[in-house]
């Protein structure tokens, strides 16, 4: 009876011991599976990086869920598949980054400028900022894309750190117009068929308030070609840059011309 017990307790501890291994040999085949599925997609301390071909793969038919790019920085889209499953207006966006488009306008372009923002002027750098924010609030981050803007480790490349140089740049771009518009407030103009065109100066023309009203003056912008009309305070400015309408009295506050 004793032999009976032991052989019954061998077989049950026998059965455990077999039926643990098969687990464990099924779980680190559905191990592989994910990470095989996934293409075995990098995390560092941070945030998965993707490559160019991983990214792809979001785009609503290889994998069910919709990934774009911008700026290196990936979001998922799926909640916006009326917007960017295949077939949708903004579908080229997705499985890549396009960042470029999102200025250009430009839906076909795939060449490998379609993320590349450096040239652009700064109002498109701002909207390109604008667009990534707009992302951010609304869609979940995913990861980052290993490329232009990232390393496959998830760290800044040199192309990032001159984007965000130009940031600067069009940030101090943007103080020094708001600041020449503080000392050259635009004119109001108005034109009609029978007067001509009509400049004139007013204490909030050109949305700037101030405690004087200015005359009209042409300011010659270097590189620009055509001047603008401003209102110039004559007691506090008379720069070579500025120019009298002819035929304008020069302390009047509006002028009239044939263009």
């Amino acid at each position: 009876m004793f032999l009976t017990l032991c052989s019954k307790s061998n077989l049950k501890y026998i059965i455990i011991t077999v039926t643990i291994a098969i687990a464990a040999i099924i779980l680190r085949k559905c191990n592989f599976t994910l990470k095989t599925d996934d293409d075995k997609l990098k995390r560092t301390n941070g945030p998965l990086v993707f490559s160019y071909d991983e990214l792809a793969k979001y785009d609503g038919i290889y994998i069910d869920k919709l990934y774009l790019s911008v700026i290196g920085s990936i979001f998922d889209v799926t909640e916006g598949k009326k917007y960017y499953a295949k077939g949708s207006p903004y579908h080229y966006f997705v499985g890549k980054d396009g960042t470029r488009a999102l200025v250009t306008g430009d839906f076909k372009d795939e060449s490998s400028n379609k993320d590349h923002v450096l040239e652009l002027s700064c109002d498109d750098v701002s909207t390109i900022l604008h667009w990534r924010q707009t992302y951010r609030e609304k869609y979940k981050f995913i990861g980052l894309l290993a490329g232009r803007y990232y390393d496959e480790n998830g760290f800044e490349t040199s192309y990032m750190s001159e984007f965000k140089h130009k940031i600067k740049l069009c940030k101090k771009e943007k103080e020094e117009a708001k600041n020449q518009d503080k000392l050259y407030p635009p004119c109001n103009i108005s034109w009609s068929e029978e007067e001509g065109t009509r400049v004139w100066c007013t204490k909030t023309s050109g949305g700037i308030e101030r405690g004087w009203v200015g005359v009209p003056r042409q300011l010659f912008t270097p590189g620009v070609e055509k001047p603008r009309c401003v209102c110039v305070n004559l007691e506090k400015n008379n720069s070579s840059m500025l120019k009298e309408y002819e035929g304008c009295p020069i302390k009047s506050t509006y002028c009239v011309f044939i263009d």
